[in-house]
């Protein structure tokens, strides 16, 4: 009895040692079962831009991205899209996309502040950031 007492003491501490220490993204989450491929996966629309001095407004576009586990990425917009590849740069902190048109290649990279099955938050180097919402 005194041994499964402390076991189940010794396994809450742990998840709470790994819970409050686990984070890679200043907003979150702090712990998850499933790898940030697998959260960024999916369809993505973009919910609320916050502008580098805190302003917030709603996103009124219907522009989507989705991001495959493969390394690609579409952004469609108004029926028109474009393709190209993602990739985690600097220790998966940060996002950068790829993208091809006309002949021009454009890489964008950007800081992930949070990272949820049902939230992503990045954030482009003048300090703007774009949420983003399951589509």
């Amino acid at each position: 009895m005194k041994t499964i007492k402390l076991m189940s003491i010794a396994v809450l501490a742990t998840v709470f040692l790994l819970g409050s220490s686990c984070s890679k993204y200043e907003e979150g989450p702090a712990f998850s079962l499933r790898t940030k491929k697998a959260r960024l996966a999916g369809e993505w629309e973009a919910d609320k831009y916050v502008s580098p001095d805190g302003d917030e407004s709603n996103a009124d576009d219907d522009g989507t991205m989705e991001f495959d586990k493969d390394g690609t990425v579409t952004l469609s917009y108004d029926g028109f899209s474009l393709n190209g590849e993602w990739e985690f740069t600097k220790s998966k902190e940060y996002l950068e996309i790829e993208l091809e048109f006309f002949g021009q290649t454009d890489t964008e990279e950007m800081k992930i502040l949070r990272l949820k099955n049902d939230e992503l938050w990045l954030e482009s180097e003048d300090g703007s950031q774009m949420h983003y919402v399951p589509a």
